[in-house]
Parts: C-alpha cells; sequence; structure tokens
C-alpha cells in the first residue's frame, strides 16, 4: 500500500491534513515576524485585533491546498456565495438568537440577572471595532474547524470519527483561554459538534458562520456575558446571581450547565430544521469533484 497516495493516486488525506497545518504555521509565523507588531498588546482592543491574525493563514492555507493539492476551487469546501447564501446566514443568527434567550431564561429563573447599560463607558472606537474582530473571528475559527480540515478528515477517516476529532480540538485549544474550566470545554466540543451538524446540513460554512457570528456577538458584546472567558467591551454588561455550576461564572455561559442545555437543544433544532439544505449550486459542485 502507498502511505503517500490512495487509489485515485492523490495524496491521502492524512497527509493533507498536515500540509494545510504546516502552510498554516508556516505562514502564521511569516506574519508575526514581517509585521511591524507591539512587544505586547498592551488594551483589550489590542489583544482582539491580534486574535484576528489567523485569518490571514487560515485562507491562505486553504487558497493554496484546493488549488495545488486538491486541485478544485474553494467552493468545494463550502467558501461560496450560493444561491441559499444570505438564508442560511440568516437561518444561523435566528439559531444563535434563540440560543441567547434560553440563556436569559435559564439564567433568570436560577437567581435572577443584573444588565447594566455600559455602552457610553466604551470608546467609539472600541464599539466599531470590537464587532468587527468578532466578525473576523468567527470566520477564521469556522474556516479552520469547519473548513478543509475537517473535510479532509471526513474523508479520510469518516464523517463521525473527523467531526469528533476536531470538535475535541476546538474545546481544548479553548482550554488555554481565561479562567477556563473543564466543563467549558467540553460545552465547547459541544460547540463544535453542533457548528459540525449545521455544515453537514448545508455543505457550506455559511450556517455555522451564521450560529457561531451571532452566538460571539450577542453574547459577548450586545450582552455583555464574558465570551470563553474573555471579555470584552460591550453594550451591557450581564451578571448571573446563580450558582457558578449551573452559569458558567467568570468563563461565561458555556462554563456551564446553562451552556450544556443551549449547545443540546441547538443540537436537536439543526438536526429537525427542513429550512436548511444544501443548495443546487453546492450540489454540482460536490458532483462534479466525485
Amino acid at each position: 500500500m502507498n502511505i503517500l497516495l490512495n487509489p485515485q493516486h492523490e495524496l491521502r488525506a492524512g497527509w493533507k491534513f498536515a500540509a494545510y497545518w504546516l502552510l498554516f504555521v508556516v505562514i502564521f509565523f511569516g506574519i508575526s515576524f514581517s509585521l511591524p507588531l507591539p512587544a505586547g498588546p498592551q488594551t483589550q482592543l489590542e489583544r482582539l485585533v491580534l486574535n484576528t491574525m489567523p485569518i490571514i493563514p487560515a485562507i491562505a492555507a486553504l487558497l493554496l491546498m484546493a488549488r495545488f493539492v486538491d486541485k478544485v476551487t474553494v467552493a468545494t469546501f463550502g467558501v461560496t456565495l450560493h444561491e441559499h447564501w444570505s438564508r442560511d446566514l440568516l437561518i444561523g443568527l435566528m439559531i444563535a438568537a434563540g440560543m441567547l434567550a434560553i440563556v436569559t431564561i435559564v439564567n433568570a429563573a436560577a437567581g435572577g440577572i443584573t444588565m447594566v447599560w455600559t455602552a457610553s463607558d466604551v470608546s467609539v472606537r472600541a464599539l466599531i471595532i470590537t464587532p468587527l474582530v468578532l466578525i473576523l473571528s468567527a470566520a477564521q475559527e469556522e474556516l479552520v474547524f469547519r473548513g478543509y480540515p475537517l473535510q479532509v478528515l471526513m474523508k479520510g477517516m469518516g464523517v463521525w470519527a473527523a467531526i469528533l476529532t476536531m470538535s475535541t480540538a476546538f474545546g481544548l485549544i479553548h482550554l488555554m483561554n481565561p479562567n477556563a474550566t473543564i466543563i467549558g470545554a467540553i460545552n465547547t466540543m459541544l460547540a463544535g459538534l453542533i457548528l459540525s451538524l449545521a455544515y453537514l446540513r448545508t455543505r457550506s460554512l455559511w450556517l455555522p458562520y451564521g450560529i457561531h457570528l451571532g452566538w460571539n456577538v450577542g453574547l459577548g458584546f450586545v450582552l455583555g456575558y464574558p465570551l470563553s472567558g474573555i471579555n470584552i467591551d460591550s453594550l451591557w454588561t450581564t451578571v448571573p446571581a446563580g450558582p457558578k455550576w449551573l452559569v458558567g461564572g467568570q468563563y461565561g455561559p458555556e462554563g456551564g450547565v446553562t451552556g450544556t442545555i443551549v449547545f443540546v437543544a441547538a443540537a436537536i433544532v439543526i438536526q429537525r430544521t427542513r429550512v436548511a439544505e444544501v443548495s443546487p449550486k453546492m450540489r454540482a459542485i460536490l458532483s462534479e469533484k466525485k
């Protein structure tokens, strides 16, 4: 058996996966050394902006792998404007809004919540840049965790094995966040699972991107909860009074049973919804590749 090539004389999935990450790391460090970046971020806003840097290697590695290794367009990996892209994005935002409603209801019932308007304490610059950073960060994470790496692993090791692998990685990497907890990592794995299910429903990244974006912006920027342990400038600041095991404490709702409830509910909705489906363009693209 040829360890490099499969029976179709293509590079095996494991090698493609490794090549993608090698490109990602090389490009990332190339950018880090070439740009005049500060020695260390001094403000919350600077830290947020630096967190958008991976979007460049995520896009570049995808383009290079698609063009020179897979010899297909990036649309094959769900990165394209198709007939349903705006609908998928809207559905994702609506699912995220429903998830946030559940967070609010559960936390209010568990002990009440205090919401304080804090936008007036934040600079206009921060109020503009923060949501833009969240837009880029959600795109970068979808490209990395639901884009090329997940999709190439699905062909090499099967759909569920690949989803569990990438969702586990998604959860474990968040253990590096401030105030990280084991339940927070488990809930983030569940989040990775529902976003992967959203990709499977449409074979496009727009639905998972809509869910991811709506959750991050709504939870962190609008409501002002800690976002995976990170406090960001927000319109409101929300503090739940319920027990930490339920409301998540300083990690935010993702660090408590509230997060578990929300992600399980979202998984059920995504599995049962009939309004999200593979568009004709994506069907044609995937058929051509076969």
